[in-house]
């Protein structure tokens, strides 16, 4: 009977055992081989890609924005997302239609919510056009290499993704018995006291499972980036990829960038997963 169940469970998942071996499996290991191959000769293993990159001054711009711009990014999710689920969480007349209101940014495909922020911030866009009315001048918002594109590329990219932020957390805040809530202010926590003492303790599991979700996505950041400000303006290490790529052809040194990538995913996220096993 047990080698009968045991038969049936292999065949149920075969299936996706397949689509494992064929769409994730293989593709990594080729990239793997692809990375420490050598462009010229194909000799394996070679270190040819990654000297090639190391010598790129892109490349440590794109490996020091991928870890500044997730870090930011991730930071302004957090307190966005906070605030709004504190402050809808809030009885008050017509609160579920803000709360719709909220979450349209991420409801929008990507393509089309980054469309709009080029319309928004562009040379003679939206934002420039109310600056100029107001009486100031108009700004280069998108212009590579400085430190006003970079903090619009972490805007845009927070403004997408905050609604996932605020939707685990206004869903932990809902599980936090009143009888908590009634015997804080009982005992004089109220305001900044309550939230400090008793609502950011029982959202701690949350917080940390909104950290490693749009932590991890934050790390392997693409579409913003480049569609904000293209492969030069605020690179990362996938842009970069895709730059050598597109651009050289070069397959070796783009899949040594994104071995590089997934390495530091994983260094980077390794602790926040110790963080949130341990007891």
């Amino acid at each position: 009977m047990m080698a009968r169940v045991s038969v049936s469970s292999w065949l149920l998942a075969t299936p996706l055992l397949l689509y494992c071996l064929v769409f994730l499996a293989y593709p990594t290991l080729y990239a793997i081989r692809l990375a420490f191959s050598d462009p010229h000769t194909a000799a394996f293993p070679s270190t040819a890609n990654f000297q090639l990159i190391w010598n790129d001054a892109l490349f440590w711009r794109a490996l020091r924005n991928n870890v500044i711009l997730p870090a930011a990014s991730v930071a302004v999710e957090l307190l966005g997302g906070l605030a709004l689920a504190l402050l809808l969480a809030a009885r008050f007349p017509g609160r579920r239609y803000v709360r719709a209101v909220v979450v349209i940014p991420f409801a929008l495909p990507e393509i089309v919510f980054l469309t709009m922020m080029r319309y928004l911030f562009a040379p003679r866009g939206y934002v420039n056009a109310a600056l100029v009315a107001a009486g100031a001048g108009p700004l280069d918002w998108l212009l590579p290499g400085r430190w006003l594109t970079f903090v619009v590329v972490v805007i845009a990219d927070a403004w997408h993704v905050t609604p996932v932020v605020f939707l685990l957390l206004l869903a932990a805040l809902t599980t936090i018995p009143e009888e908590v809530t009634e015997a804080a202010q009982l005992d004089g926590a109220r305001g900044l006291r309550r939230l400090l003492f008793i609502t950011l303790p029982l959202l701690t599991p949350a917080l940390i499972a909104a950290v490693l979700l749009r932590g991890l996505d934050a790390l392997r950041t693409f579409a913003t980036p480049l569609v904000l400000t293209g492969v030069e303006g605020v690179p990362v290490l996938s842009t970069y990829a895709f730059h050598q790529w597109s651009d050289y052809g070069n397959d070796g040194a783009a899949a040594a960038a994104a071995v590089l990538l997934a390495l530091l995913s994983v260094a980077l996220t390794l602790p926040l997963l110790r963080r949130r096993v341990g007891p």
